[in-house]
């Protein structure tokens, strides 16, 4: 009798455990939806208070979409079809958006016809803009205005972003407030809500931090679709920029005794990839070697040869780059909006980042999960290595516009010589960094406990309360007369 009360209890016991745990998940969901939906409402603002134009290198995210689908005038076909005077409005505050103009491309008809516009082919390159594109054919196949047409363009990008995100938070196991906060940075609401390739490149890149940290902390085994899902990730993130590729590091804070992959014909576990890992290793930095040699008159090869072989001239590269450009690149990761002619407040940024810093160092109650020193060495390195690629990326960049006066002029130069010939590396933005900032503050230890519920608030009264500040300045920038 006992025994059977005994049985009921641990009975009622795990009842009540996973009835707590089901509560808790529907809680978690609950808050990745409304933040996604907070994102989804925040872009749409960006959207609308942005003007068109007025978003970097927008015409050439068109031009790039126009050659994805084989049509060399997709992009002035649409621009021409929206007749406002943009051009003069960046980087001269004093100018304001015409709202007579505004009203009149609401209902303005396109110059082309819908023929003339379908795709001649599409190219592997269309993944890069996918999202927006999808929302520009089916402004052009109902025959919409071109303004609204972009409009559905930066509608579906953000809608993508907000999914991905979604995802991303869905799977976190760890620092989800935080991540969130990265997620609602005004420079990531602007590009998202754009057109523009960031809108899938960083969502993709915070969509593979969490994977990475959901496989090794929540996923009981590591099967072949994971492996298949990494590594298409990781594919399009590269794809779509090169410097990215050094996310593939994060594999190794896996650990190898959950792996398991059947094959059909074979299953690889931890024992089988333990025999084979040094005669793999050995292969993939033979294989390393080969690819340089075969790609040894790419620009990036030259440049990371360059910096091997002058490290002396490139260690201070980076210092005058950091001493130049160091508040510049801190601002602008946060906000530093339009052609990069309306930034933050430095005090803002700051704030902005101690927000990170608390979210970071704090945990509640279902967030058991601490960071070992290894992983946390791997995450932090990976961090500085992507850092200095992003960066270095940049330096050929700034050897064309420098020495020949555009990035696109038809001339070579000797790598060695030409460092010695540019005072720092330029053409850096923040926005490059902001789909690795969460790496370098992901390995910190929290030390303080706060309820999911106050963390929560605390991301929705800060995240509104800086949608105040930036609503303010985007309208006293583009539409107070």
């Amino acid at each position: 009798m006992e025994l059977k009360n005994s049985r009921l209890n641990q009975k009622d016991l795990l009842i009540k455990e996973w009835n707590f745990k089901m509560n808790s998940k529907n809680k978690v969901v609950g808050q990745e939806k409304r933040v996604a939906i907070f994102i989804l409402i925040l872009g749409l603002i960006m959207s609308i208070l942005v003007p068109t134009g007025q978003t970097p290198d927008e015409y050439s995210h068109l031009n790039m979409i126009g050659n994805s689908v084989g049509l060399e005038k997709f992009a002035s076909n649409i621009m021409k079809s929206i007749e406002l005077e943009t051009e003069d409005i960046a980087y001269n505050y004093d100018k304001k958006i015409n709202i007579e103009e505004q009203k009149n491309v609401l209902t303005e008809k396109p110059i082309y016809s819908r023929k003339e516009m379908l795709p001649k082919k599409i190219t592997v390159a269309v993944i890069k803009h996918l999202p927006a594109t999808i929302g520009i054919y089916i402004g052009i196949i109902f025959g919409l205005p071109a303004f609204w047409v972009l409009q559905l363009g930066e509608l579906f990008a953000l809608l993508f972003y907000s999914y991905i995100c979604y995802k991303a938070l869905q799977i976190m196991p760890i620092k989800k407030n935080m991540m969130a906060w990265f997620m609602i940075f005004p420079m990531a609401l602007q590009q998202a809500a754009s057109i523009n390739y960031d809108a899938v490149l960083i969502p993709l890149c915070y969509l593979f931090i969490s994977y990475m940290l959901y496989l090794k902390y929540e996923k009981t085994y590591i099967e072949l679709r994971d492996i298949i899902g990494i590594i298409l990730i990781w594919g399009i993130i590269t794809y779509i920029k090169i410097p990215y590729i050094l996310f593939i590091i994060l594999i190794f804070i896996l650990p190898l005794e959950k792996i398991h992959i059947n094959l059909g014909f074979c299953k690889i576990n931890a024992q089988i990839i333990k025999s084979v890992m040094v005669p793999i290793s050995i292969g993939a930095i033979l294989l390393v070697f080969v690819g340089v040699y075969i790609f040894r008159k790419v620009w990036f090869v030259q440049i990371i040869y360059g910096f091997v072989i002058e490290w002396k001239r490139a260690i201070y590269l980076l210092y005058a780059t950091g001493r130049t450009w160091g508040e510049f690149l801190f601002v602008s990761t946060v906000g530093n909006l339009g052609w990069l002619d309306t930034p933050i407040c430095l005090g803002v940024a700051i704030i902005v980042f101690l927000i990170v810093i608390m979210f970071a160092t704090v945990y509640n109650a279902n967030d058991e999960k601490h960071i070992k020193l290894k992983d946390a060495l791997i995450i932090e390195g990976t961090a500085i290595i992507l850092c200095l690629f992003i960066t270095i990326a940049l330096t050929n960049h700034t050897i064309m516009v420098t020495l020949y006066g555009s990035e696109f002029a038809e001339e070579t130069y000797e790598i060695k010589e030409a460092l010695y010939q540019i005072p720092y590396i330029g053409g850096l933005q923040g926005r490059y960094y902001l789909p690795i900032c969460s790496l370098f503050f992901l390995p910190i230890p929290p030390s303080t406990f706060m309820e999911s519920k106050k963390q929560n608030l605390i991301l929705k009264v800060m995240g509104l309360t800086l949608y105040v500040y930036i609503i303010y300045i985007l309208i006293k920038r583009y539409w107070l007369i």
